[in-house]
């Protein structure tokens, strides 16, 4: 780990006052209180709290250099335990240490004294040993993943990752333009949305973090700093990190499998991830210079199918919702470009079909339907034959058209009952961030799925039209320009 840059310290000090300071330090105080109480009783652990204030602390521990202290409470904190599984007394008491000795360190700034280097360096010990395991010491896995799903997901992992490179430098570049955090936050929800069927627990949990803190940014709950950027910085690296391991596994997977003899790749297998600069020496330049070769190459959407029946299944397993996925016209044919960037969008309406359409198993029940949902996913063309039509339809509940239209007055998407209740559903259901989920989860919350939908799709010319049937489901279809 490199050491503290001193003169940068400076500067960044001179951007907390000494107040900014003492409140800083009361507001570590009440965190470390928190969970003092997670110890005392670990049921009544405030965990959405405590990641709140964790996130409301990040700007002025960054305007201290101090965002890897961030990167480190994020990753260590109690109500990133997974749903169901106990936080550790060890790991909580190791937690209030680290909080006793960021406090320690931010009260000698404040008194004229700065700590030596190893001061980051001790605290990640402490929760590396109270966890028992080190930073990336176990490889990523795809679980019961077929070979032909997995090269498809690692390659679009590193296609997402280079974009999210460049977007992230631009918005870099000019801090105030909210539209560029959005571009950014677009598309970590579109790579979150393929990512947690696979279970990579190193993308999820790091994408998460870069979509609390940019979304923070949006609502104007977190300014722009040096600082915020340099953390973002470090979890975009880890996502990087996390995508080698990936493309490792991959490689490995195909040696084991292949028929070719040891140390043989078939010539058809992807190449595993680049690390570095190399993943994005080949980036947008190579992108571009390729596009119209590869306009003119058609594939049936038969080859993607694999992948998105996958993810059907997945999700299906962890939301306990069975699902029953109908295919028909698949051997549509389209620009590989095309295919290529509608995966995404598709994966998102899965997700929501399946997420937010489909009931749970008492509710269809209740309602006289049978216990397994059922998504119907067609492709055809227009009359014209110029646009594919592509429908992703449900059998669920339909969308409670009250109570969006509450939600969009409630959070200022329209400025009147009257607005709300002339305003189209598509209009209202494509708004960034309106979600009816009272709640932030790993699936969803934050709203952004749609409206990365309607984007992408408005991106390649095309439209999105919903309909909506309450009690008998959702459709969405896609008309995009061939």
């Amino acid at each position: 780990m490199s050491g503290v840059d001193s003169d940068r310290d400076t500067g960044e000090q001179r951007a907390l006052s000494s107040e900014g300071i003492d409140q800083l330090l009361v507001d570590l105080g009440q965190i470390r209180a928190l969970i003092i109480e997670c110890l005392a009783s670990s049921a009544d652990c405030e965990e959405a709290l405590i990641g709140q204030k964790i996130r409301e602390i990040s700007l002025p521990l960054c305007r201290l250099s101090l965002a890897r202290v961030v990167e480190v409470l994020n990753s260590s904190a109690p109500y990133q335990g997974r749903q169901g599984v106990m936080v550790s007394n060890q790991r909580l008491k190791a937690y209030v240490e680290v909080f006793d000795d960021v406090i320690c360190y931010i009260e000698s700034i404040r008194d004229g004294y700065r700590s030596d280097d190893d001061f980051l360096e001790n605290i990640e010990v402490k929760i590396l040993s109270a966890s028992g395991s080190s930073e990336h010491s176990v490889r990523p896995r795809l679980e019961n993943c077929p070979a032909d799903v997995m090269k498809e997901f690692c390659d679009s992992v590193h296609t997402t990752l280079r974009e999210i490179r460049l977007v992230l430098a631009q918005w870099h570049q000019a801090p105030e333009h909210k539209s560029l955090a959005m571009e950014l936050l677009r598309h970590l929800h579109a790579l979150k949305g393929g990512v947690l069927v696979y279970g990579v627990e190193g993308l999820v949990d790091n994408i998460q973090y870069l979509e609390s803190y940019v979304a923070a940014f949006l609502k104007d709950e977190l300014a722009t700093s040096e600082g915020l950027f340099e953390l973002l910085e470090r979890y975009v690296s880890r996502l990087v990190v996390v995508a080698e391991l990936l493309g490792k596994q991959q490689e490995d997977n195909l040696l084991s499998f292949s028929g070719n003899g040891v140390g043989q790749v078939p010539s058809s297998s992807a190449q595993p991830l680049q690390t570095g600069s190399g993943l994005w020496q080949d980036g947008a330049a190579s992108v571009e210079a390729g596009a119209a070769g590869r306009q003119a190459v058609r594939q049936p959407f038969s080859q993607k199918l694999p992948r998105l029946r996958f993810l059907v299944e997945r999700a299906s397993v962890m939301l306990d919702k069975p699902v029953h996925l109908i295919v028909l016209g698949e051997e549509l044919e389209m620009p590989v470009e095309v295919l290529g960037r509608l995966i995404a969008p598709l994966e998102l309406l899965l997700w929501n079909a399946i997420d937010h359409g489909i009931e749970s198993r008492a509710r269809r029940v209740a309602a006289g339907k049978s216990e397994s949902g059922e998504i119907v996913l067609s492709f055809g063309l227009n009359e014209e034959g110029s646009m594919a039509v592509i429908t992703v339809a449900d059998d669920g509940a339909g969308i409670d058209e009250v109570a969006v239209r509450q939600k969009a007055l409630d959070s200022g998407c329209v400025t009147s009952a009257e607005a709300a209740a002339q305003a189209t559903l598509a209009e209202l259901i494509f708004y960034p961030g309106l979600s009816t989920n009272t709640s932030i989860s790993a699936v969803s919350g934050r709203g952004m799925g749609l409206d990365v939908v309607n984007t992408e799709v408005g991106r390649l010319g095309g439209e999105v039209r919903v309909t909506s049937m309450p009690g008998r489901g959702v459709s969405f279809t896609l008309f995009v320009p061939l």
